[in-house]
């Protein structure tokens, strides 16, 4: 989730909650080891709750949403170059939603 996303779920509960206590929770929770940041590639942070299997993450185009996605294609270190070592590999796949395309 976004920190404007959390804001908005968060809102719903205590509608005088601030971004500044969003933030400063989301930096608690991060230092806690509760939640970690997800990173999508020309996007601001988001975040998850930590301790979960590897996992992808798919994009809304539309409404901007990120959705995890439990596949994966699994060794990739076919792709890499001669004489190279994989380590990790992210993948973020991109397209509209199932509401957006409603």
């Amino acid at each position: 989730m976004s920190p404007q996303e959390i804001m908005d779920r968060a809102s719903e509960i205590v509608p005088t909650v601030s971004m500044a206590t969003v933030y400063r929770t989301i930096r608690s929770l991060e230092e806690l080891g509760e939640i970690v940041p997800v990173e999508l590639p020309g996007e601001p942070p988001r975040y998850e709750m930590a301790g979960k299997d590897h996992h992808h993450h798919f994009m809304c185009e539309s409404c901007g949403k990120a959705f995890e996605v439990d596949a994966c294609p699994g060794n990739l270190s076919h792709m890499t170059p001669d004489g190279f070592r994989l380590t990790r590999h992210d993948i973020t796949l991109y397209g509209t939603c199932k509401a957006c395309n409603s």
